[in-house]
């Protein structure tokens, strides 16, 4: 073997080794990832600490399997979980002001988006063209989700502040941006019952129960556990209203489980204000027992 061949082996074989020691040491920095996961369920109550507990498992080996990558979140969750909605969005090290003004120019955008679609479905039916009016609901729901996803962004810069005067006020804003499309929705789905378009009329209330889940999220990050457990307990009533209009087993089931997950964090939240949230939970644990009917009719 020639000397030249000789020390490009043995630096092919240094630039393996090097390589495998930074992906080895690259692996057990991912993998001390998994070890953060805590869904804190000890302050969850009876079904849903046990299904807490068997999610934070999952999730858990989830991560080991994937090298140390998390990618979901702990669905159900006592305070300070990781990882929740929330923790996934990291602080930002250089807070700077355009990074605000960016993040609230996006969260505008997507909500006079959605209102736009909103407003275009209600003037479609107005103008009697429900079938074109349905059309173009579900593009609502779509453009809420993302309004509110963006919300969640906004909400983190906000809560960055220091100024504590602007940082209150911009919450503030946030909120009630949430608050009066919750309270549009509702109002619409009301009047869409009164007409007669049940299926217009549940799926607005679904997209104002979701807004008020967006708001119980941020209230209890707010520690604001009143009002979250007030916002709860509307995004709850919502699904249960949903459930009993159900006649579909899978779409049943989706807002059983719905309605008592969000029964159960308006208790979590009450007990964190109040010290009792037992009427709350018994709700949850009553709604998550309850038995498919067994007469399904197709919706």
């Amino acid at each position: 073997m020639s000397a030249k061949l000789r020390s490009v082996l043995l630096y092919s074989q240094s630039v393996v080794f090097l390589f495998l020691a930074g992906a080895v040491q690259v692996s057990a920095q991912n993998i001390a990832q998994c070890e953060k996961i805590n869904c804190r369920c000890d302050g969850l109550w009876n079904a849903w600490g046990e299904a807490c507990k068997a999610q934070e498992s999952q999730l858990i080996e989830q991560c080991s399997s994937n090298q140390g990558k998390i990618s979901r979140y702990c669905h159900w969750q006592g305070a300070n979980a990781f990882p929740s909605v929330l923790s996934s969005l990291q602080s930002v090290k250089a807070y700077r002001a355009d990074q605000l003004e960016q993040a609230e120019t996006t969260f505008n955008s997507k909500l006079w988006s959605m209102q736009q679609d909103f407003g275009s479905s209600q003037e479609l039916y107005n103008n009697g063209d429900a079938k074109s009016a349905a059309a173009i609901s579900k593009r609502v729901d779509k453009q809420a989700g993302v309004a509110i996803s963006q919300g969640l962004v906004l909400f983190n810069l906000y809560r960055q502040q220091e100024n504590e005067e602007a940082r209150n006020l911009a919450l503030d804003q946030l909120r009630g941006s949430l608050s009066d499309q919750e309270n549009r929705f509702l109002a619409w789905s009301a009047a869409m019952s009164k007409a007669g378009q049940l299926k217009l009329a549940r799926r607005f209330s679904r997209y104002s129960g979701n807004m008020a889940e967006a708001q119980g999220l941020l209230l209890d990050a707010l520690a604001e556990f009143d009002s979250a457990a007030n916002a709860w307990q509307r995004a709850a009533n919502r699904a249960e209203q949903l459930l009993e209009a159900s006649t579909k087993p899978r779409i049943w089931k989706f807002y059983r489980a719905q309605a008592a997950s969000r029964y159960s964090k308006a208790a979590s939240s009450s007990r964190r204000y109040s010290g009792s949230g037992n009427a709350l939970a018994t709700k949850a644990d009553d709604l998550w027992a309850l038995n498919l009917p067994s007469a399904a009719k197709p919706e």
